[in-house]
């Protein structure tokens, strides 16, 4: 994402980032299924309002296509206390809250439940299926290897991309420059 600071515009300081930039992922084993469950939402930009959007597409010189995620006015469907609580009963440890497995700015919030709130992160198929199907749970579900349970009877799988994920990159990227401070 790149964009030019016009001398009349808008503050840069309100455009927060790209959505892949601004997390962190807690468990770097389930980068791959963190990546399948926000997809396209990683390369979203946000924005603190609306109206900081209209002016980055207005004023921004942006060089590429991007879809803008104002946190004022975004809206999600994160996964319920009592669908979270369902899905512990039905297979303990084995799964959790894709949005727990980020750290991220409390200031980002909304939108990273926007990103990954509506999905589970499983250790294995069986117990994706288990929990996409369940009645009481009835949610997308991702496995560590990518695969993906929809609870609208779609499945996705299969060979990922050989370049490896795009969020374990960015961690290991982050640490790096971790090191670097430190030193």
């Amino acid at each position: 994402f790149q964009y030019k600071d016009p001398e009349k515009g808008f503050d840069r300081a309100r455009v927060k980032g790209v959505v892949a930039k601004l997390i962190r992922v807690t468990d770097p084993k389930s980068a791959t299924a963190l990546e399948v469950a926000a997809g396209g939402k990683l390369y979203q930009v946000i924005v603190d309002t609306e109206a900081t959007g209209k002016s980055l597409l207005k004023n921004g010189g942006l060089r590429n296509r991007v879809t803008i995620i104002p946190l004022n006015k975004v809206s999600s469907r994160p996964i319920s206390n009592q669908v979270a609580s369902a899905a512990r009963k039905l297979v303990g440890d084995k799964a959790q809250p894709a949005l727990e497995l980020v750290g991220y700015d409390g200031e980002l919030e909304a939108a990273m439940k926007y990103a990954f709130g509506g999905s589970f992160i499983c250790n294995d198929a069986g117990t994706a299926k288990k929990l996409a199907f369940a009645k009481e749970v009835s949610t997308r579900c991702i496995t560590l290897d990518g695969d993906d349970f929809n609870p609208g009877g779609t499945l996705t799988g299969g060979s990922r991309a050989k370049g490896g994920s795009l969020l374990m990159k960015v961690h290991e990227l982050a640490q790096a420059e971790e090191q670097l401070e430190r030193e």
